[in-house]
């Protein structure tokens, strides 16, 4: 294993500039996640560290090797493909030996070591199987033990799960971070889906245009994010319009909130849905006094997701609002129509101070 660090990496194809400036620093046996959506950077990224695309500026160390300019075959990184990419003509042991074969290494130490990491990804009974005679999670660990065969200083995945159905998506990754955390095996892992970056992931580095947003703990990000994008990129967040004076933000449609104001000047409130309490709603009820923000509104939309029911709530003026209650939870059920009273706490209220342009494009009018 080896720490990897990225010191003002840049890759411009002519006018377009693929990757802004990154700088990263990625320890020793960590699990490290490039998240965004499609075309942010993350993939070039991952392809500068293994050599495969060459940076346009910035330097890449493998611990206290410049790697920069070195090709691919002498970085000692051993990739995993979206598409697993194995021999259709080469049974399993054929294809994870191939590596160690290149490398010129000897008939006896390539069986020892197939052997072994056959073991590792619980293939050991299908060293003779032909790809074709494999299931989709069972080539995908194929592909992960030719990776690993070579013994690589580093372990990149670039987006190894997408052609997986649910399921084995879920499995094969508690298999890989399994694997990972065993060998403390510093990895590099590339996904747009951000279940499985908050699942695998030690740290997460959102990218967007080519440019870090935030580097943290899955937590962090999730509970903390930074900017508008992250809180909209990571999880589902409810965003309002308006303007903060002290511990109060109000709305652009007049609702005024409680905060726990962390920054001087905010224009757009977020909330998560499953922050938000939702209660059917008792007019003639006495008003209980509490810091809590009350908000009436009128359920639209109900969806059970098992372990929790999402309700669309129409609130003031044309906005509606995503809600999640655990099922647990469930006093009574709600339905279309039904008024509701939402009960939002200040200290889960994010503050962003964001420009009109991120606004218009995370949400109508409050």
């Amino acid at each position: 294993m080896s720490k990897v660090t990225l010191k003002n990496v840049v890759k411009q194809y002519d006018s377009f500039v693929a990757v802004r400036e990154m700088s990263l620093d990625i320890s020793n046996g960590e699990f490290l996640a490039l998240l965004g959506p499609s075309g942010c950077g993350k993939t070039t990224t991952l392809r500068m560290i293994a050599g495969f695309v060459e940076a346009s500026a910035g330097r890449i160390f493998f611990g206290d090797q410049d790697v920069t300019d070195l090709p691919p075959n002498k970085r000692n990184t051993g990739m995993v493909f979206q598409g697993f990419a194995l021999f259709p003509h080469m049974n399993v042991h054929q294809n994870i030996a191939y590596g160690l074969e290149m490398r010129r290494v000897s008939k006896d130490e390539i069986r020892g070591r197939v052997a072994k990491v056959l073991d590792l990804v619980q293939l050991d009974r299908f060293a003779e199987r032909m790809p074709r005679q494999l299931s989709g999670g069972q080539q995908q660990r194929v592909a992960l033990a030719r990776a690993l065969v070579i013994n690589p200083h580093v372990l990149l995945l670039d987006e190894p799960l997408s052609a997986l159905d649910a399921k084995l998506r879920h499995d094969v990754r508690l298999q890989i971070r399994q694997l990972q955390q065993s060998l403390g095996l510093t990895t590099v892992f590339v996904t747009h889906d951000q279940e499985e970056a908050l699942s695998l992931a030690d740290r997460l580095v959102v990218m967007n245009g080519g440019a870090v947003e935030q580097i943290g703990s899955p937590a962090d990000l999730y509970e903390r994010p930074a900017t508008p994008f992250v809180a909209d990129f990571i999880g589902k967040t409810n965003f309002f319009k308006g303007t903060l004076e002290g511990d109060r933000f109000t709305t652009d449609a007049g609702t005024s909130f409680k905060v726990a104001a962390k920054v001087a000047r905010a224009t757009l409130l977020g909330v998560r849905p499953e922050k938000i309490k939702i209660a059917v709603s008792q007019p003639s009820a006495a008003t209980v006094h509490s810091d809590a923000n009350e908000i009436e509104g009128v359920v639209e939309l109900v969806s059970y997701l098992g372990p929790f029911t999402e309700y669309q709530v129409k609130v003031s003026g044309e906005q509606r609002l995503l809600v999640q209650q655990a099922n647990r939870d469930v006093l009574e059920a709600m339905h279309p129509g039904q008024a509701v009273r939402l009960t939002i706490p200040p200290e889960w209220c994010f503050l962003f101070n964001a420009d009109p342009g991120m606004e218009s494009d995370l949400m109508g009018e409050a």
